[in-house]
């Protein structure tokens, strides 16, 4: 695909007054949280079908722009099996499977853990972090985006001790992409919880990119959407809320910190969500809600989906609560 990017004059974060209650915590019948933020809703087309809060307000995207980071490292030359392509795209759990596939990775392209520019960490998977002695980078959840980028520079003759670096040729190709799929110009570069650089985008364009990823329109989105839906286990892990609703409702999900998430059906609509406190609690629940109210997934299925992912509200040990959609999404 091909979209003009427009210059942004009036970048501007997400703020109180752009917001709306997206998700609320009840315990015993009484509400004791409430989550606020932004969604937006766009089209295949990337035309805007609903808007809760402002959309125009720009958000760090954190790991929903592993998509694009992941389109630049396919189109640079580093070809991977299935499953090894969802993982440049993952924020995975780290369980052994997950280590192990990011090793193989490596290994293909003559690369080593220690080779991985992104930090050691204990996996998100919490069975898996109590049988390790301490953290380790093929545990952390971008190990096989940093494993991707590692297996685009040895195939271009890359230098391979600054490939995060914003002037590499590497991350020149990621900014192009962005650009290329949000149809906006990337204007400011900051650094995401890996290291890598991460870009400002608003909601609306990420959406709009997002929807242009799982269009499918050519050969190397294609393979990624099709791996993803084939192998979701490797985008998050199993019984993980992207996982599930990838399994369940075949809807492309993908968490980012700090309250991102991205939606998309294959060849259809995509919505992005931010929550404004940055907890993770409202995005899946938000995002399902914003697809259903606009008639692109079943109820069931949402229910399903929200049933087997949202937190537990527990008191004692006994369920007493629930998380449920706020009153800015209905």
């Amino acid at each position: 695909m091909t979209v003009i990017p427009d210059v942004r004059t009036d970048r501007h974060p997400l703020t109180a007054e752009g917001s709306v209650e997206l998700a609320v915590l009840d315990r015993n019948g009484f509400d004791e949280s409430r989550h606020v933020g932004a969604g937006v809703v766009v089209a295949a087309d990337g035309s805007v079908l609903d808007v809760v809060g402002d959309a125009g307000a720009s958000i760090y995207p954190r790991s929903t722009m592993k998509p694009f980071q992941a389109l630049a490292i396919r189109r640079a030359g580093a070809a991977f099996s299935d499953e090894e392509l969802v993982l440049t795209t993952a924020s995975h759990a780290g369980t052994a499977a997950h280590q192990a596939l990011a090793l193989h990775m490596l290994e293909s392209f003559d690369h080593e853990e220690s080779d991985l520019g992104c930090p050691p960490d204990l996996p998100f998977d919490r069975a898996t972090a109590r049988t390790m002695p301490g953290p380790r980078r093929l545990a952390m959840n971008c190990s096989g985006k940093h494993a991707g980028m590692l297996a685009a520079c040895r195939v271009n003759g890359w230098d391979e001790a600054t490939y995060l670096e914003m002037a590499h040729p590497l991350q020149q190709r990621v900014r192009e992409t962005v650009e290329e799929y949000t149809g906006e110009t990337v204007d400011v570069v900051g650094t995401d919880g890996c290291g890598a650089p991460v870009f400002p985008l608003t909601l609306r364009g990420l959406a709009r990119g997002f929807a242009g990823v799982v269009a499918r329109g050519d050969a190397d989105t294609a393979a990624l959407v099709d791996a993803v839906l084939d192998h979701p286990w490797a985008i998050d892990g199993v019984g993980r809320a992207n996982t599930v609703t990838i399994e369940r409702l075949q809807v492309l999900a993908k968490f980012g910190a700090e309250g991102v998430m991205v939606m998309g059906l294959p060849g259809g609509a995509a919505v992005a969500v931010k929550t404004l406190d940055g907890s993770q609690r409202a995005g899946t629940v938000a995002a399902l809600t914003l697809l259903e109210r606009n008639g692109l997934v079943d109820a069931a299925g949402v229910a399903d989906v929200l049933a087997a992912t949202s937190e537990q509200v527990l008191g004692g040990g006994v369920p007493v609560g629930r998380v449920r959609p706020g009153a800015g999404l209905r």
